[in-house]
């Protein structure tokens, strides 16, 4: 298995970790692995970075410009 938390659930669920450090080690994993794609990413400086929570038109006219040049 190899998507997040799951070896740390079949940990859990074998009763070879406790729920509370199950819970961390997901947590902690999940800042790992967003660390490595931050690290992947920074190499491609002609990625344009979008908010996900900026409102959805806003999104949509900053591709729209950023493809149109």
């Amino acid at each position: 298995m190899q998507g997040l938390g799951y070896k740390e659930v079949v940990e859990y669920l074998e009763e070879n970790i406790t729920y509370e450090e199950m819970v961390e080690k997901i947590k902690m994993e999940s800042r790992r692995y967003a660390k490595r794609q931050l690290t992947w990413f920074r190499k491609y400086k002609n990625i344009e970075w979008i908010d996900g929570l900026e409102d959805t038109k806003k999104n949509i006219e900053t591709i729209i410009k950023k493809y149109n040049n």
